[in-house]
Parts: structure tokens; C-alpha cells; sequence
């Protein structure tokens, strides 16, 4: 297995991965009459722009191809991606479009902040189903942790699904303490967003 920066041309399903680590705020955002949410991440991904953009993605490799992702930042990129991640959406959808998914973007502060500048925060964690169990995630996770102690940060973070019992448990073994649920406040017909549990680990 190799951990790596993502690069446009690899083989793998990272849209897919990316959107499996939250299927309905992925949804509840994107998902529009005429596209999937996956749609969007795959756009942006290979745009190399934004929060899912190639160069802001790392991915485990098995023989060449993806089969886990994660997006790290921190608050200092924080800004750059939200920009580039907006002029994706107005090329996706056009200008037109945009407003339905703006209004609904605005909810995502409810379960997700902005991180600080000290503080490397992980988002988009998703391992390919049929290698979950096998410490393909577990490894990633130690890899990037063991870069953000090099790189002086001061916190390890991100956000689990409380419908994630399995996940938030793994995070718990690797040191990371859980806050309080986070309250979801969008509401859109034919999906739930699950509340949030910002988890942390002080480096």
C-alpha cells in the first residue's frame, strides 16, 4: 500500500470514497434534479480546485488504484479552498443554478468549522467497502498524524457521524477524544442528515 497525493490521472473510484464519508450532506447539498452529488466531487476532483480538488486529496493505493481517501486542511488554506470549491459550483451548475445550493451550503457550519491555523482537520475519510476491517484507514490516519507532529501542529481533528458508532470507535483507540453532538439545522425533504461529533486529538 503507498499513501500519496491524488493525481487526476489515477485509476479508483475517489469520488465515490470521498462522497461515502457523508452520503447525506453530500445529498442535501448537490444533489440536484439533473446531477448526483458525485457528479459535483468528480467535476471538482479533477479540477485540482477546492476542498475535493486532486491536490487536496490524499489516497491510499493498492496495485496503482485509490482505495481510500481523505481531504486534510488547515484554517491557514481554509479560505482558498472555499473560493476555489464556489467557482466550481458556478462552472458545475452555472450561475443561474447556484442559489438553491448556496442556501443550502450555508447549514454545513451547523456539523463543520473552520479549523484553526494550528489545527490540520480531516474531512471525506472513506475506505473502499470491501477493505474496511483490514487497517487500510488506520494507517492513513496514522501516516497523517505522524506529519502533523512534524509539521508542529497543535490538533488533530474531524468530524464523525453519531450514526457512525464503528468509526468514532476507531478514532477513539488512535486517542482522539469526542466533544458534544452537533445539531444538523437544514432541512430538505427525503434527507436526514445526521448529527455531528467533532473529534480531537491534541498533538
Amino acid at each position: 500500500m503507498k499513501i500519496t497525493t491524488a493525481t487526476p490521472q489515477m485509476q479508483g473510484n475517489g469520488a465515490e470514497l470521498m462522497y461515502s464519508a457523508g452520503p447525506e450532506l453530500y445529498d442535501f447539498i448537490y444533489k440536484t434534479a439533473k446531477h448526483r452529488a458525485q457528479d459535483f466531487i468528480q467535476f471538482e476532483f479533477e479540477s485540482g480546485q477546492g476542498f475535493c480538488g486532486y491536490r487536496n486529496v490524499t489516497v491510499a493505493l493498492v496495485d496503482n488504484k485509490i482505495v481510500a481517501t481523505g481531504c486534510f486542511f488547515d484554517g491557514k488554506v481554509y479560505s482558498r479552498l472555499t473560493l476555489g470549491t464556489l467557482k466550481n459550483m458556478i462552472r458545475f451548475y452555472g450561475p443561474l443554478n447556484i442559489w438553491p445550493i448556496l442556501l443550502r451550503l450555508r447549514h454545513i457550519e451547523s456539523v463543520m468549522q473552520q479549523p484553526k491555523k494550528s489545527e490540520l482537520y480531516l474531512s471525506n475519510f472513506g475506505v473502499e467497502p470491501d477493505l474496511q476491517g483490514k487497517g487500510i484507514g488506520k494507517a492513513m490516519l496514522e501516516y497523517k498524524i505522524a506529519g502533523a507532529r512534524q509539521q508542529h501542529y497543535q490538533i488533530f481533528s474531524l468530524d464523525v457521524a453519531h450514526t457512525n458508532p464503528r468509526a468514532q470507535a476507531l478514532y477513539e483507540r488512535m486517542g482522539l477524544r469526542a466533544g458534544q453532538p452537533k445539531k444538523f439545522s437544514g432541512k430538505r425533504s427525503g434527507i436526514e442528515v445526521p448529527n455531528a461529533i467533532k473529534m480531537e486529538l491534541v498533538l
